[in-house]
């Protein structure tokens, strides 16, 4: 009895001096603890390191936490801190921690902030450039890493220009700090437009001589993101692809998919696809576009450019150079007309510089086009408007109008848009018996047409009418007639769905 009594009394004993052991050994590692990550922080990110508190518990398991860690990218106080964590937690074995290098098992951040520094630029005191060995090992590896609300900022070389700005809802990261890359999964919702983006990959090793040439591969989706936070447009966007590179230079592969794109003023949502590559260039806030390459319900439209910003613009501004072959003119006149169909249907061809300049004007009034165009094989959708259009061919044929023969008709011609209205000039419209040449306008919102110009007909003008409009204007034929061609004033109105065409005599006969 005696000697149970003593084996518990040593056993108690025992417990108490581990006990004791415990909680006396952060007091004794702590502070080796903190010196060590200090350093291998500040080795690892080439940083100095500033860490406000650090605290070590061993029971029931090793645990770490802390506040204020601040990194600066060797030491450079010009730019914001490379990285700011306003605290953080985590499991480790004390082995990992007291080991080289040092291990942390899991670690949970909150308040992350990175802020990239461009490449190019001379350090503080003109320090010297240098780089890590190739066999130099990592200090320091998290096997886990989790962060909520973190920000990413891609500083720009140009001071006073704001940085390209990534919110990351969530981020879990693996392997962190190692010599190969860390695999990760994200979540960022983009604010402009609105959606959800989910990401997947590889980020790092992180390059810590010059960060902005640290690798990053991964793949992405964007849903539901709603473009009617622009003005003048609409639909629901979603895009998926791939995007690799290193932080201040990302080139992605995508596709995007709309089913009902449209402009806000005419609202006739057409499905939109795209594929396309494009550069994201960190250092200076652009993406180029090369290219872009769409589909507007059945019309294949070929674009490259980007979205730049010019020197005394406030934002950027999306510029394409734009290519339609052999395209259908309703897709293109269905999106930008009212109406439930579109008013023509044709082959259209174009070739257009796209210039949509920053600001909160109207998508419609901001736009800037400049190129030429033609269609061919042009036929109106009403049937009155066709009927009107074969008939006056006929006339212009001088063959008998009993019968007339159906219509194609041709457009060619240079356009400029500018504050809502497109500008045309030297438009011809050909016929059989007739060819119209015409300069005017299109004014967007209103669909208002207001054309000037004139028509050549192979007929005398006797011959357009019957009757006793014909015998008078036997006599003034010759006024008209040059060539054996008729040429008189034409006028073009109306609206895009209503156009109203009219020959104007009086004016003719007023110019001679």
């Amino acid at each position: 009895m005696a000697l149970s009594r003593l084996n518990l009394i040593g056993v108690a004993a025992v417990g108490v001096i581990l006990i004791l052991f415990g909680l006396s050994l952060p007091i004794t590692v702590e502070p080796r603890i903190k010196q060590r990550l200090v350093k291998a922080l500040g080795e690892r990110f080439d940083s100095t390191v500033e860490l406000d508190t650090l605290t070590i518990s061993l029971l029931p398991r090793p645990r770490l936490s802390g506040r204020g860690l601040v990194l600066r990218h060797r030491g450079r106080t010009d730019v914001p801190p490379l990285v700011l964590i306003a605290s953080f937690s985590g499991d480790a074995g004390l082995v990992g921690l007291l080991s080289d290098p040092i291990t942390v098992n899991a670690i949970r951040l909150e308040g992350l902030e990175i802020n990239v520094p461009p490449g190019g630029l001379h350090l503080p005191d003109d320090k010297p450039d240098h780089h890590e060995g190739s066999d130099q090992k990592s200090p320091l590896i998290v096997g886990s890493l989790q962060s909520r609300r973190a920000v990413l900022r891609i500083l720009r070389r140009t001071p006073g220009k704001a940085p390209r700005v990534f919110e990351i809802g969530q981020l879990d990261m693996k392997d962190v700090g190692a010599d190969h890359p860390w695999p990760f999964r994200a979540n960022l919702t983009n604010p402009t437009p609105p959606g959800r983006i989910a990401t997947e990959g590889t980020f790092g090793p992180w390059q810590a001589d010059q960060p902005s040439r640290t690798p990053l591969a991964a793949s992405y989706r964007f849903e539901n993101a709603d473009l009617g936070v622009f003005d003048g447009i609409g639909g629901i966007l979603n895009s998926s692809g791939a995007f690799e590179g290193v932080l201040e230079r990302i080139e992605v592969d995508g596709t995007t998919s709309m089913t009902a794109f449209e402009l806000a003023d005419v609202r006739n949502g057409m499905p939109l696809e795209t594929r396309f590559h494009s550069i994201v260039d960190g250092t200076n806030g652009n993406t180029l576009l090369q290219p872009v390459e769409a589909t507007l319900g059945a019309t294949k439209i070929h674009a490259a450019g980007g979205v730049l910003e010019r020197e005394g613009e406030d934002g950027r501004s999306v510029e394409l150079d734009i290519v339609i072959d052999a395209g259908r003119l309703e897709d293109v006149l269905h999106l930008a007309v009212k109406g439930p169909r579109s008013p023509m249907t044709g082959v259209i061809n174009v070739k257009a510089k796209f210039v949509l300049p920053p600001g909160h004007r109207h998508a419609i009034q901001k736009l800037r086009l400049d190129g030429n165009f033609s269609v061919d094989k042009a036929e109106f959708t009403k049937a009155q408007v066709q009927d009107q259009v074969d008939a006056f061919s006929t006339k212009a044929r001088a063959l008998s109008d009993d019968t007339p023969d159906p219509v194609v008709s041709n457009f060619r011609g240079t356009f400029k848009m500018r504050d809502g209205t497109i500008h045309f000039s030297d438009v011809t419209f050909a016929m059989p018996g007739a060819r119209v040449n015409v300069s005017g306008r299109f004014v967007m919102e209103s669909e208002v047409l207001d054309f000037r110009g004139t028509v050549r007909l192979d007929a005398k003008l006797s011959q357009l009418t019957t009757g006793v409009k014909s015998f008078f204007l036997r006599v003034v034929d010759g006024l008209f007639r040059h060539d054996d061609v008729t040429i008189v004033p034409i006028t073009i109105g109306g609206t895009a769905g209503e156009p109203k065409v009219g020959l104007d005599f009086g004016k003719a006969i007023k110019d001679r």
